[in-house]
């Protein structure tokens, strides 16, 4: 992930991704992002986090605890010679921000459902911040995608959210549901690998319906964990899911920047 002011964090006892996220002005999804492969809940003391500070954030005068990494000028450029960099950071920044969406799209999803579930009053806000993560998704694709293409994908989007909220409505009810919405929930995966597939050659259709099918496949069996009071099951799946979700944000990538 690019960044320009990078630091490292060393961790101390009671640190979590939340409270160092609100520490250095950023978000727990970019934290995750920047440190692959750690767990973000079994954060280690002493154990070394990348962080990239955002907006409005003052570094700590405590030696040992926050170290400024040196920043490198860019080398100058002669006029009329193309900056293959400038290439480079929008690829990556644009991958990088697929990623972030996408991440972002099963955090506020699980939010929304555990509200849900325990029928919090916060359910109705979290159920905005899906629909505008989606949004944000969606905007990736606006700018490479005819009108009606985007048409028929926002749909299939918003039909995929509402069918998501079905299937919860149904597994609170009975967790061992498996009937007629579950069947159209995967169909709505399939009529979205579809439509990728035939916009840009570079999708394959039977390879992105199984990224779909597994996306959807984690999902449910985290609502069934959760509601069977599995916790720590539902947790393992999560993490899975974040895994999961980073390779799927991968292939839309490498599909985008293959035209």
């Amino acid at each position: 992930m690019y960044c320009e002011n990078r630091i490292t964090h060393r961790v101390q006892e009671g640190d979590s991704l939340y409270s160092l996220s609100r520490k250095y002005h950023t978000t727990v999804t970019e934290l995750i992002l920047l440190n692959s492969g750690v767990n973000p809940y079994n954060l280690q003391v002493g154990m070394r986090l990348i962080v990239c500070p955002g907006e409005g954030y003052e570094e700590e005068k405590k030696e040992g605890n926050v170290i400024v990494l040196p920043i490198r000028p860019p080398k100058p450029q002669k006029p009329g010679m193309n900056n293959g960099s400038n290439a480079e950071n929008s690829v990556e920044e644009m991958k990088n921000q697929m990623r972030l969406d996408w991440l972002n799209h099963i955090i506020s999803v699980k939010f929304y459902l555990v509200s849900f579930f325990e029928n919090l009053a916060s359910q109705n806000a979290w159920k905005r911040a899906v629909g505008q993560n989606m949004d944000q998704i969606l905007s990736v694709f606006e700018k490479r995608f005819p009108a009606d293409t985007m048409r028929r994908l926002r749909g299939l989007m918003e039909q995929h959210l509402q069918l998501t909220d079905a299937v919860a409505a149904e597994l609170k009810k009975d967790v061992t549901y498996s009937g007629e919405i579950m069947e159209k929930w995967y169909k709505n995966a399939e009529e979205i690998a579809a439509l990728f597939a035939r916009q840009n050659p570079a999708y394959g259709e039977e390879e992105l319906r199984k990224l779909l099918y597994n996306h959807l496949d984690l999902e449910r069996q985290q609502m069934e964990a959760y509601l069977d009071g599995d916790y720590e099951t539902d947790i393992r799946l999560f993490l899975e899911s974040e895994q999961h979700m980073t390779e799927l944000a991968d292939y839309l990538s490498a599909g985008l920047l293959a035209r």
